[in-house]
């Protein structure tokens, strides 16, 4: 070891810890934070792998897409200015991912929606397999309103904000989704 390697390591060594380092009560408000937040984005991961499943055509996809979003919350967790309005802000961080996700895949693949992976859940009724037949054939901005309003439960105006839309573009897409969705589902 060089003499200057060695004074540098001795420096370090000795040196006093400076105001604002080491353990001190911020730090463990931080931890508790992060635990707080890790606890809550927990809570929140069946109903994002629910709606990535319904956003994205296959398992494998869904479980990246949340995961991503997971990863994205987490580093900006400073931006959720209403702690009430998480799910709303997850979902809204997943719709976007999925959106990101599909513009990447369309310049890459080019795929017939008539193809589709085979559920491995445990016999679904007929309904289900229609309804999981039917949703990829919905636009995408139409298939996002109705997965966030009908499924994942969320109220126009989160749906609206989820995907950076305006209320009444919301309602429209959920008008035109359902439409198609009758009209495929053969429920005049």
């Amino acid at each position: 070891m060089s003499d200057a390697i060695r004074e540098a390591v001795l420096q370090v060594t000795k040196a006093k810890p400076r105001p604002g380092m080491g353990a001190c009560s911020s730090d463990a408000a931080r931890r508790d934070q992060a635990d707080d937040l890790g606890a809550a984005l927990e809570l929140h991961m069946p109903i994002l792998l629910a709606t990535a499943r319904a956003l994205v055509r296959n398992e494998s996809d869904a479980r990246d897409l949340v995961q991503t979003t997971l990863e994205i919350a987490t580093r900006r967790a400073s931006d959720l200015r209403d702690p009430a309005a998480l799910r709303s802000w997850l979902l809204t961080i997943q719709v976007r991912e999925a959106s990101r996700l599909r513009r990447r895949l369309a310049r890459l693949v080019r795929m017939s929606p008539d193809v589709m992976d085979v559920s491995v859940s445990p016999a679904p009724n007929a309904d289900v397999i229609a309804l999981r037949a039917a949703l990829p054939k919905l636009p995408p901005r139409a298939r996002s309103a109705v997965v966030l309003h009908y499924l994942a439960d969320l109220p126009v105006a989160d749906v609206a904000r989820a995907m950076g839309i305006s209320e009444n573009t919301t309602k429209g897409h959920l008008k035109a989704g359902l439409a198609r969705l009758r009209e495929e589902l053969g429920d005049g």
